[in-house]
């Protein structure tokens, strides 16, 4: 089927970004919207496992019918679905360092958790949402160029590489594969090793034998590995305990396999991981073995930021925006990524609206959003880099100093009004 030929709206990529932007345009009373996406349906790998609490908060009026719906399946009740998680536990090993309370944040939000569930019913509630308001999601329609349109009122021609070209006044892109030009740069401000990723099962640890209890972080040696149980409603497989890990990669090991198998995850739990999930006797007298992975990926990660986050037309008629992982990468510590993106998207309809209802006399609307939303995406790559410099601590400073930090870290993570201040800056309350 061929794509439309003209819209108002085009919207490069759809992931939980994109379709968050079509909802919030939509709900501005935008409706000559197109979302197209590269890949065909489910070809995304799922990475993003949470949704902060200030994501679930904003714009609750129209985003919570998403979250909340009454006549939808269990793929759009986000809340349903996913574990309500109450606390993130950091670790050296096996000594406790400090764990976050998401419930002390009760007095500022109605959402006082982080919400773990998988990107893939993230996409699938939003995509059912999409449905019931009539807005179709084109694949796979790959952009391979963009350039000024001759039409009067719409401001760009995008070609495809299936041969499609679309007419838009307006293109807000999400895709780092997408190939629409920008007339702005990325600052690169952090590079970090790879990571493997992924699903699987074992015998479940006694310390997280509850659904809820919550994320563990484990720092070894300047590494890290993060486990957290899977939603049992999301769960691959319903019949057994299925949990999410990512694990750094020592440097000295090389780049991880594309798809790391058990073997090769066990491997990396037995060196860095925390001794409750090692496979060696002489370490954990319960021992653990990983016996089945269901999905693994490896990724590298960097921190980046697009020095400009619109580019207009000569003539102010019409705009390319950049929201989600176009705009913005850093390291996905702290479930950060997904969130901001969403969060982005989102706010992006009323200034649309606003520039459209304004005859766009000027870009002053979206000169204030993109300074607006660069300066939040500034601070959360700040929180993912204090994040990483504490946990890569021991490969860089003297090992004193390490123990002494660490020892400081441990006793002010006891009071409540620490695990308040490091939950509050996690949710994205004060990033909305």
């Amino acid at each position: 089927m061929s794509l439309p030929q003209q819209t108002t709206v085009l919207i490069v990529g759809a992931g939980p970004c994109g379709m968050a932007a079509a909802l919030s345009l939509n709900h501005q009373g935008i409706h000559d919207i197109v979302i197209v996406d590269a890949l065909l349906a489910g070809e995304n790998s799922s990475r993003a496992m949470v949704i902060q609490a200030a994501t679930l908060e904003v714009r609750r009026h129209y985003f919570v019918e998403c979250v909340h719906s009454t006549t939808s399946t269990v793929s759009t009740a986000f809340l349903s679905v996913g574990n309500k998680v109450e606390t993130l536990g950091l670790h050296d090993g096996p000594s406790y360092l400090l764990s976050t309370d998401f419930s002390l944040l009760s007095p500022y939000t109605k959402f006082p958790f982080a919400l773990g569930i998988p990107q893939t019913k993230t996409e699938a509630g939003m995509l059912e949402k999409l449905d019931q308001l009539g807005i179709k999601v084109w694949r796979p329609f790959k952009v391979v160029s963009l350039k000024p349109s001759q039409d009067e009122g719409r401001s760009f021609e995008v070609r495809f590489e299936s041969g499609d070209i679309i007419k838009a006044r307006f293109a807000a892109k999400l895709e780092l594969r997408s190939r629409i030009p920008m007339a702005t740069n990325s600052t690169i401000m952090e590079t970090f090793p790879s990571w493997p990723s992924a699903t699987w099962h074992l015998p479940p640890p006694p310390q997280f034998a509850i659904p809820n209890q919550g994320v563990s972080i484990t720092v070894s040696d300047g590494n890290f590995t993060l486990f957290a149980r899977f939603p049992a409603k999301a769960s691959p497989d319903k019949t057994r305990p299925v949990y999410r890990i990512a694990c750094s990669v020592p440097v000295a090991d090389g780049t991880a396999p594309h798809a790391p198998s058990a073997e090769y995850l066990q491997s990396l739990l037995d060196r860095v991981g925390p001794p409750a999930l090692s496979s060696d006797p002489g370490i954990n007298p319960h021992p653990t073995r990983i016996d089945h992975v269901y999905w693994s990926s490896r990724y590298r990660t960097r921190s980046a930021i697009a020095d400009g986050y619109f580019a207009p037309t000569p003539n102010g008629t019409g705009a390319v925006l950049l929201i989600g992982d176009a705009a913005h990468i850093h390291s996905p510590i702290g479930g950060q990524g997904m969130s901001l993106g969403i969060r982005d998207a989102i706010s992006l309809g009323p200034v649309l609206k606003a520039h459209i209802v304004e005859s766009g006399a000027n870009n002053k609307l979206f000169e204030d959003w993109a300074s607006s939303r660069r300066q939040r995406a500034l601070s959360v790559i700040a929180l993912t880099k204090e994040t990483m410099r504490i946990i890569t601590a021991p490969q860089k400073i003297w090992s004193p100093f390490v123990t002494l930090g660490f020892a400081v870290l441990r006793f002010f993570g006891k009071f409540n009004f620490v695990k308040r201040m490091v939950a509050y800056r996690l949710s994205g309350l004060a990033e909305i």
